[in-house]
């Protein structure tokens, strides 16, 4: 017999986490005090998103993987791949398509990133600038066209040019926060 009463706490717990990592990946580049942690979380949505997408489908969050795979265990349920579409069409009955709050989040993940950026770095480079627009496009075009949840096929070169473009946007990144520290660690 399933322990709803544990269950139903872990299903809070997780919707307050879901819910704290979203403010903070769109709003935490406001302030000080969670600038980096801001930074931090959109770039493992976006390793998410990309690499385990690969694998689970583009969009993918480890996150919301576990919460549903939870859920499954309180109740059967239709659950859907995103947690925005469970959280804004499932619980609060919004009239807004699934592709529209998807196509929405990737504006403002990486609208939020080029900020973070910005404020972190203090200067966005023009090749970083140029691979930023670059992935969000690609990327607003490949979710307009397939929607979110989709396994990737590498072999089309438009999808697997897009999600190589958004490793090393990632790669890019890590390497302005964490590098020159390395590099002098390492030498």
């Amino acid at each position: 017999m399933v322990n709803s009463f544990f269950y139903n706490t872990l299903d809070v717990f997780f919707n307050i986490l879901h819910i704290i990592i979203i403010l903070i990946n769109c709003f935490g580049w406001a302030f000080k005090k969670t600038l980096m942690l801001n930074l931090i979380l959109l770039l493992t949505t976006m390793l998410s998103w990309t690499i385990l997408g690969v694998f689970f489908g583009l969009g993918f969050c480890f996150l919301t993987n576990l919460h549903f795979a939870l859920l499954g265990e309180l109740k059967p349920t239709n659950i859907p791949f995103s947690y925005l579409d469970y959280l804004l069409i499932e619980n609060f009955n919004l009239k807004v398509s699934s592709q529209t709050i998807s196509l929405l989040s990737i504006l403002v993940v990486f609208g939020s990133l080029g900020i973070s950026i910005k404020k972190n770095f203090c200067l966005i480079n023009n090749y970083l600038l140029a691979l930023l627009i670059f992935c969000c496009i690609n990327w607003i075009l490949i979710i307009y066209k397939n929607g979110i949840g989709f396994i990737p096929s590498i072999d089309q070169p438009y999808i697997a040019l897009s999600l190589f473009a958004t490793i090393i946007l990632i790669i890019e990144i890590i390497l302005n926060l964490f590098g020159k520290k390395f590099l002098k660690m390492i030498t």
